[in-house]
Order: C-alpha cells, then structure tokens, then sequence
C-alpha cells in the first residue's frame, strides 16, 4: 500500500514544528568481527571435511612401511537465500512533503538491511547449541559435547563446558584449557589462537573486570589474574543480538573459526515510478546465507 498525504498531513505544513525521525543512529556492524565473508558466484555453497593421514609408526628392520588413508565425510550444501524490502509513496505525497521526511525515508531502507544482517548473522550463533537451523559438517550443532572425529585415537570431542560455568576466571579458565587441547580429525594439536570473548551487553561489566584486573578478580591475595587480556589475548565483542545474555563463547579470529557470511548480491537499492499512478517505489534486497563448516575454532558455555 502506497503512503497518502492523509496519513501524514502533519508533513504538509511549512509551519515550524519538531519531527521526530531518524534521530538516532545504528550501532557499527558486529559481524564482521566473527565471520569471515566469502564471495559467492553460485546458487548455493557445498563444502566435505576430509582427514587426512595419521601419525607415523615404528617400522622394525625389515618390514614393510605402514600405510593410511585419507577418510571423507559428508558433504553439506548451503542455499543462499534473497532478502528484500520495499516502500511506495504518492506524488502528491513525494511533492508536498514540507519536511523532507519521504525521500530520507530511502535511507531507512539501510538501516533496516543493516539491522537484518546483524540477525542473520547472531542467529546462527543463536542456533549454536540446539541446531535446529544451522549444522556443520559433522552433521551436528556447533557447540556439542561429542563431535564426531573422522579418525584419531577417540570418536568424540566436545568444545562446550560440561557442566556449565558462568562467565567467571574459572570458566574463562576453562574454556582456553579446551581451546588449547583442541585435535584435528587426525588427532593432531592445532594452533586456533582464541581472541574473541562474544558476551551479551548485560555481561560487559563482569567482562571488563575478568580482562583488564592484572590480580585475581574478587580475592584479597596476590595471586596474578591468567586470563587478564595481556596474557589470554582475549578482547570482548559486546552483541545485543544473543538471544541468551548469560550464555558465552569464546571463538578464534575470522578465518580460523570456520564462522562465514556468503555474499552472494551485495545490497542494492533502486527506485521506480509506479506508470499507471506515479507512486514512487523504493527497493532494497540482497543475496547472503551465513554458514559454518566445523566447530574447530568456536567454544561456548551455556550457562
């Protein structure tokens, strides 16, 4: 439906008055803090997880080498999806606008996409423990107690606390011991580099404290603080977008967590004039799907 000048006839008096529009501002994009953008020229993006080979073995003299395979998993597709919104106006109402409000209503439109990416994005975090709409290529939530391993010395892994622990110095403690201890499929320690800890603004406070106090958060001794910032080289990413404000995650830079936003169609606006009644139509639309491939990389606490 078209905007009248009915619907704002207060607009079409040059007589002095306050309109109250856009006059706050957006927060910065977070996202791009956690996932890395991957350019996309296809319909969709497959990806599969392969293993490698395992570690070498004692060869006595005069038997042969021992030999491995390479392991394949499954392969997972992802479908881009178009997001778009739109908003008409007359051309009466376009011309006896006193206040300019109609045409910054177009830039509305931004906002409006920003604020949509910013949920595409935290919802795959959102969705990082029941999994009900993003897996990855182990067919599994990203945070789980028992990813599968395609080969090694166990079956399972996990990159959650179990039992949970509250944001705190004994669960960041914790969580970089996980991180630390993390295997590849081929039972190898990888070097994941965590520097990210993503908590709710309600936690920025308790956040604050565990990184920038050089002694031991809440005690009267001198024990030296290990997780203060100058040595775990963590850095909080404050997301009003978690659905949880006391869950927490601890994740490695972009790139190495395997976090990533497909742009397929960059987001474009156009305009149009409506031939049978000259409205003008403003549009915004854009083409991405947000995605992980393993969990490598990305730790939580569900507290």
């Amino acid at each position: 439906m078209a905007t009248l000048t009915p619907q704002f006839f207060q607009l079409l008096e040059a007589e002095e008055k306050d309109v109250f529009f856009q006059s706050f501002q957006m927060q910065s994009l977070k996202y791009p803090q956690l996932f890395e953008t991957r350019n996309s020229t296809k319909a969709y993006e497959d990806r599969i997880r392969i293993a490698g080979l395992g570690t070498f073995a004692t060869k006595p003299e005069g038997t042969p080498v021992a030999f491995d395979d390479p392991v394949q998993g499954t392969q997972v597709r992802t479908v881009h999806q178009t997001f778009a919104l739109g908003w008409r106006a007359t051309m009466e109402m376009m011309e006896d606008d006193q206040f300019n409000v109609m045409n910054r209503m177009s830039s509305e439109l931004g906002e409006s996409a920003r604020d949509h990416q910013e949920r595409l994005a935290w919802g795959l975090v959102n969705d990082g423990f029941t999994g009900t709409t993003y897996t990855g290529l182990d067919n599994d939530t990203l945070f789980q107690a028992s990813h599968t391993i395609l080969k090694g010395a166990s079956s399972t892994t996990s990159n959650i606390l179990s039992p949970a622990v509250a944001l705190s110095q004994t669960g960041l403690e914790s969580i970089l011991t996980l991180a630390s201890t993390t295997t590849s499929d081929e039972g190898r320690f990888v070097d994941l580099a965590p520097s990210i800890l993503l908590i709710h603004p309600n936690e920025q406070h308790n956040a604050y404290v565990l990184l920038n106090t050089d002694y031991k958060p809440g005690s009267a001794d001198n024990d030296r603080s290990t997780v203060v910032s100058s040595r775990s080289g963590l850095r909080p990413l404050e997301v009003p977008y978690l659905s949880s404000q006391t869950n927490w995650f601890v994740f490695s830079p972009p790139g190495k967590n395997t976090l990533a936003w497909n742009n397929r169609k960059s987001l474009t606006f156009s305009r149009a004039q409506d031939a049978d009644t000259f409205d003008q139509k403003f549009y915004g639309a854009y083409r991405a799907s947000v995605m992980f491939d393993e969990w490598r990389g990305s730790w939580g606490s569900q507290a």
